[in-house]
């Protein structure tokens, strides 16, 4: 007997991530501002606000960091405002996805091999185009110092030192989080530092010597969405240093009956992760482990491939069956392998592909012990374009297991419409 299965459905997130009140202060617009909580970073030079761990720098109305020389003007401007604050500089805003990033990150890259390569006179024209892309650059990367270290080779001594002023007062960091793939590149802001104390040297005549890594080689990344096909977990859609993810999920099980659980996702290194979940809705209990295998990811991430071999463990109590209820008492143990591959030929622009295997399938059914029942699961590729709106969210299109399908795609959540069957779909695979 044909048996429709169902596959297990929505998921709620519950990614351990420290909600830091200072950012939600700085991000909710003109806000009251506690002047008790402005400490100076002796590590920058510079003052911040919040905590010695999460401490945001402060800008004045200019944009400029806030440092010795202009913190008495700064908090005669703050008392001036009642102590409200508002500066749209202190956090970037880099969860939108646009076609510009991998321009401006190509422009950077060019800008760090036209000095490596001496070819100084190319390097103002690169940074000229980058910040007419991206003028928040200046506040979010390190350009001004790349400009100041090609006019300095080229002996312009008052220019290269008018460029690290601009530097040291403007740029909070190395690299802007628009530079897709590189947000940890310099997590503690030690080149950045290392930077800002060249700058001050230089400018104030001192004997300097030019750190090798604050050039070295950079390569233009495409932003993925995690659990694409072919990708694990990217680590710019979640808190830093994220490994892990725990989710809540709820769909139907075989029965088309409400099910409930919970999922849990680690990265274990750079090729296997883990992925163990447990179901249940009553009438069937579920236990399955996936075990990602990422076979590849291009230096640029443009390319991917994985394999997963999983496996699950049912507990069949009930069936509904064309209206009629079956009681059971069966355990059904499937295996399988899921293969995927996912290419960006265009920034934010992708075709993903899968192939799911299971034991039980079409052609090899599992028969119910005590019911005259057979029940499978179904062998599914999945060919589709996606489209990401902004971090881990994209548009979704393309065949599935013959079907035309198009919905959208959250970090392994998928909801769309099966416009062949009249369906909805509802998957919350991370494998």
């Amino acid at each position: 007997m044909n048996h429709k299965t169902c596959p297990w459905l929505l998921g709620l997130r519950g990614k351990a991530i420290i909600i830091i009140s200072v950012v939600i202060f700085l991000l909710s617009g003109c806000a009251t501002f506690n002047p008790d909580l402005i400490r100076y970073n002796e590590n920058v030079g510079l003052y911040e606000y919040g905590a010695s761990e999460n401490g945001v720098l402060l800008r004045n109305s200019d944009n400029e960091l806030i440092s010795d020389s202009n913190f008495d003007l700064f908090m005669q401007e703050l008392e001036m405002n009642d102590n409200k604050y508002q500066n749209s500089k202190i956090i970037e805003n880099a969860n939108s996805l646009k076609s510009i990033d991998y321009k401006i990150a190509s422009l950077y890259s060019e800008s760090i091999n036209a000095i490596n390569n001496g070819k100084y006179e190319e390097v103002r024209d690169k940074t000229d185009k980058l910040m007419s892309l991206y003028p928040d650059a200046l506040y979010f990367s390190d350009c001004s110092f790349l400009d100041a270290i090609a006019l300095q080779n080229t002996g312009r001594i008052g220019d290269a030192k008018e460029k690290y002023m601009e530097f040291l007062n403007y740029s909070s960091g190395k690299y802007t989080e628009r530079f897709r793939g590189h947000r940890n590149s310099d997590t503690t802001d030690n080149l950045w530092i290392q930077q800002r104390n060249y700058a001050k040297d230089f400018i104030a005549g001192e004997p300097v010597e030019l750190n090798d890594k604050f050039l070295q080689p950079f390569t233009p990344k495409h932003y993925y969405s995690s659990f694409h096909p072919g990708y694990g977990i990217n680590p710019e859609d979640y808190a830093e240093n994220t490994k892990d993810i725990f989710m809540f999920v709820f769909g139907m099980d075989f029965a088309d009956r409400i099910a409930f659980g919970i999922q849990y996702y680690r990265q274990l290194n750079k090729f296997f992760d883990i992925n163990p979940r447990y179901l249940t809705s009553g009438a069937i209990n579920e236990a399955g482990l996936a075990v990602p295998i990422k076979l590849f990811k291009s230096e640029d991430n443009s390319l991917a491939f994985k394999i997963t071999p999983f496996l699950s463990y049912s507990r069949i109590k009930e069936l509904d069956i064309e209206g009629t209820t079956l009681e059971t008492d069966d355990n059904m143990f499937d295996y399988g392998l899921k293969a995927s591959a996912g290419y960006y030929f265009a920034p934010g622009i992708s075709l993903g592909a899968s192939y799911s295997y299971h034991r039980y399938n079409e052609s090899d059914k599992y028969r119910l012990s005590s019911q005259n029942v057979e029940i499978w699961y179904y062998n599914e590729y999945d060919i589709s374009l996606y489209y990401d709106l902004f971090k881990g969210f994209s548009l979704k299109s393309g065949i599935k297991a013959g079907d035309f399908v198009a919905g959208v795609y959250w970090s392994g959540w998928e909801i769309s419409y099966n416009f062949n069957q009249n369906g909805i779909i509802f998957r919350t695979d991370m494998f």
